[in-house]
Parts: structure tokens; C-alpha cells; sequence
């Protein structure tokens, strides 16, 4: 195959460097009393030299001038990968469960669409609390009264769960209790019913059978438990049955007063049930009861990142769409949000620009020792044709100082080559006005030293 032509648009630095040696020559022999010009010759062509070994330097991988380009493809990147991980990315968190609520949890999960929730079954609140706070699981659910590790973040979850304290009918007083029916041991129920059972200085001993009531229909509660104590939901049809069943088996629901001692809890809200609200016939309760309702917490391992909480938020904040949530109205703070948010992310932009600028900027400095080398060059070259006159010449002085004017002008077509191999190599030096100062300077002296010698010719 043929060599490859060069290209004939770029410009090659070793012509230059012949041109220059070649003329540096001329000057010596040709004008060998001129002193002043061969030192430009000379020094022209160490400028081409110079630019040659430069553009050489640029080639490296690690060259500065690659310093503007690479900064903003890094920082594009960065914004790209910013906008891909808040907006776009499919995030997995795993959250803890009680097997008990994880079928209903994946029954009713509306979570955000780039949300994607992994269940992770657990006994209770109580170990789901453990691998919380060994980093082991994202999220779980965990009821009042489980201890929370404090340094873990919770938001309380709007569905509450109802105090229900059955007494067995012909008990009167609460230190007639001495054996009370409660939920799994250690789990919510009968963290909760310890700590009221050691508000109201009562020892008790407790019996873990409140499945059996709700699922066992063979199922009697043993007629030396006094009292039966959960914390569950109303609305959940075990929990409704439970009620009926120990309604028939001689036991009524019961206020679980705490008086002043329900401000050491925090997980604890006074309400009150109505009259037949849990079941309607027999009622239960026959009279309104006042109890309390306790606090599920939605909590995050140590560490979740800002916006994996966010998109957790909606675990428990998820509802069917309304058309009031679909419409478009913007109050007076949420535009200030948006535009606070638009506007700090144009200033990324901005000052994005700026530091490639700045970048640019230091290139340049790099090159502009070379560019006033180039400069001098043609103001010195300018000095020494400037006496170089033809007209009225002695005919051997006219025809030295013609030669003289000639190398002048080949000499600064050189130095506007040079300068503008570097803009070549290096397209972020177009910036700045260094090199087209040295073409306008180069070009309006040739003009001159031209002038002189068409008014030579016209003479002649």
C-alpha cells in the first residue's frame, strides 16, 4: 500500500525548523557584518525548536493543556451520575417484618416507583430492632415500648395500635391481677405490658398465649389468668375476634390508666373507645373506655443516605392518587423551594465553567513565555529594518539594505508560522489574543518592509 499523505491543511514544525536554519545561514553569509540580524536568525530558530519540543511535551497523557478537557468530562460525568442516582436509579432496601404483618405489607406496598422493597420476615419488633442496629436490614417496623437504639432515626407511622386490657369480670381492684394473657414474649405486647405492669408497681406473671385465643377455637383461656393484655390493631379481624371470644369467656375491657405516669412514655397517646366499637352484640365495649394508643416507628439503619430515606418516607405516607394531588398549584414556599433548588443547580453549572475557564487560563500562562519570546522577536526585527532605507541609497548600500529588508520579512513569516503551530497543537491558546497579536504585528511590518521595496522596484 502507498505511504499516507500528509496532511496538507496541518502545519509541520521541521520545515520551519529548515527554513529557519536555512535563513540563519544566509544571514551569516550573506550579511556577515549585521550583527544584530543574525542574532534574530539565530534566536528564530530556537524558537522553532522550542515549539517543536512543546508540542512533543503535548502529546503525553499527563501533558497540562489536557487538564481543562479532562476536568470537564470528569464533572459532566459527575453531574450525569448525580442526576442518574437522585432521579433515575432503582434503589432495593430491605426492610424488617414481623411475619405476621408481611403478606399485608406486600399486599398494600405502594412505595415510589424507583423504590424497590425487599421483606425480610422477622418474629417480632424486637429482633427487628437487633438487625437494625447491626446494619443488617435497611427499614423495620418496630412497635412502642421495644427499645430503640437512640442514634437510629424513626418517623411514627399514622396507623396506631389500640391498648387492649381485658380484666376478668369480679375483679375489682388492679392488684387482684396476678397472672395476665399476653402477646409473643419480649415482643410489643409484652414490652408494653411490662412497663405499665412496673408503673403500677404490680408483679405479675405472664402467660404467651394470645395466638391460641385468636386462632384456636378449642382454645380456653386457663381459669387462673386474670387479665389479658395486648397492643393491637382494631381494625384487624384476629384482633376483633379475640375481643368477642374473651367478652364470652367472662372477661370485659378495662381502662389501663396510667394518670401522670403516661408522660414517661413517648411511644403513648390517650384516646378513648366507644361503646360497642370492637364488637356490636354482644357490645364491646359496653361503655365507652378510655385507653391509649401506641406508637409504631418506621426506623432506618445508621448511615441510610438522605435520599434512600426520602423514598422510605413513602412506606408508610403511600395512598391511592387524588385528583387534588395530581393538579398543579404551587404555594408561595415550594416555589421558593424550586427556584432555590433551579438556581443551585445552574450555580453547579456555572461555576463548573468557571473552573474550566480558570483552567484554560493556566494553560495559557504556560504558553505565554513562548508567545512574548516571539513578540520581542518581531518588535527587534522591527527596530532593525527601520533604518533600512532604499530610496536615495549609494547603489552597494541600496542592494545590502534590499537583501537585509528581504531576510527581514522571511524572518517574520517564520515567527507568524510559529505562532500559529502553537494555536494548532494546543486549540484552548484561541482563547486568548496572544497569538493573533503576533500575526496582525507580523503582517503590518511586512507591509512596511514590502512598501520599501515596491518603492525600490518603482524606482528602478
Amino acid at each position: 500500500m502507498p505511504a499516507a499523505l500528509p496532511d496538507p491543511t496541518r502545519l509541520s514544525i521541521g520545515p520551519v525548523i529548515e527554513q529557519a536554519t536555512a535563513l540563519s545561514a544566509r544571514v551569516v553569509n550573506e550579511l556577515p557584518t549585521h550583527e544584530g540580524l543574525q542574532r534574530a536568525s539565530q534566536r528564530m530558530v530556537e524558537a522553532a525548536r522550542t515549539a517543536e519540543r512543546v508540542a512533543t511535551s503535548m502529546r503525553r497523557p499527563w501533558s497540562p493543556h489536557r487538564l481543562p478537557v479532562v476536568f470537564l468530562a470528569v464533572a459532566l460525568v459527575a453531574v450525569l451520575t448525580f442526576l442518574y442516582w437522585q432521579f433515575f436509579r432503582v434503589s432495593t432496601l430491605t426492610l424488617a417484618l414481623p411475619d405476621r404483618d408481611a403478606q399485608a405489607m406486600r399486599d398494600h406496598l405502594a412505595a415510589d416507583a424507583r423504590l424497590n422493597v425487599q421483606v425480610v420476615e422477622v418474629p417480632g419488633s424486637r429482633e427487628a430492632a437487633a438487625l437494625l442496629a447491626n446494619g443488617e436490614v435497611d427499614l423495620g417496623f418496630i412497635q412502642g415500648g421495644v427499645p430503640i437504639p437512640p442514634r437510629l432515626l424513626r418517623l411514627e407511622s399514622p396507623s396506631r395500635e389500640l391498648v387492649l386490657y381485658f380484666v376478668r369480670d369480679g375483679l375489682t381492684a388492679p392488684a387482684q391481677v396476678k397472672k395476665v394473657l399476653t402477646s409473643v414474649q419480649g415482643e410489643g405486647s409484652h414490652s408494653v405490658a411490662q412497663a405499665f405492669f412496673g408503673a403500677w408497681g404490680h408483679e405479675v406473671q405472664f402467660v404467651h398465649a394470645w395466638k391460641e385465643v385468636t386462632s384456636n377455637e378449642a382454645f380456653v383461656v386457663p381459669p387462673d389468668v386474670d387479665a389479658v393484655f395486648v397492643v393491637k390493631d382494631p381494625g384487624d379481624e384476629k384482633s376483633l375476634l379475640g375481643a368477642e371470644r374473651l367478652t364470652k369467656g367472662g372477661f370485659h375491657l378495662e381502662s389501663p390508666s396510667l394518670g401522670a405516669r403516661a408522660g414517661r412514655f413517648d411511644y403513648l397517646q390517650p384516646v378513648t373507645v366507644p361503646r360497642a366499637h370492637l364488637h356490636l352484640d354482644p357490645p364491646v365495649p359496653a361503655d365507652a373506655v378510655n385507653t391509649y394508643s401506641v406508637s409504631t416507628w418506621l426506623v432506618a439503619r445508621e448511615g441510610l443516605t438522605p435520599r434512600l430515606l426520602t423514598q422510605a418516607k413513602g412506606l408508610i405516607e403511600a395512598h391511592p392518587g387524588t385528583i387534588a394531588e395530581r393538579s398543579f398549584h404551587l404555594s408561595s414556599g415550594e416555589a421558593s423551594e424550586l427556584f432555590q433548588g433551579v438556581d443551585a443547580f445552574f450555580s453547579v453549572l456555572v461555576n463548573i465553567g468557571l473552573a474550566f475557564l480558570a483552567l484554560l487560563g493556566i494553560d495559557v500562562l504556560a504558553y505565554r513565555k513562548h508567545f512574548h519570546e516571539l513578540n520581542t522577536l518581531v518588535s527587534l526585527l522591527g527596530l532593525l529594518q527601520s533604518n533600512k532605507d532604499v530610496l536615495g541609497a549609494p547603489p552597494l548600500e541600496r542592494a545590502e539594505n534590499l537583501k537585509y529588508l528581504s531576510l527581514c520579512s522571511d524572518l517574520l513569516s517564520l515567527i507568524s508560522a510559529v505562532s500559529g503551530y502553537y494555536t494548532q497543537e494546543n486549540s484552548s491558546l484561541l482563547f486568548n489574543n496572544l497569538s493573533e497579536v503576533i500575526h496582525q504585528r507580523c503582517a503590518s511590518l511586512k507591509i512596511n518592509i514590502q512598501l520599501k521595496l515596491l518603492h525600490a522596484v518603482v524606482r528602478d
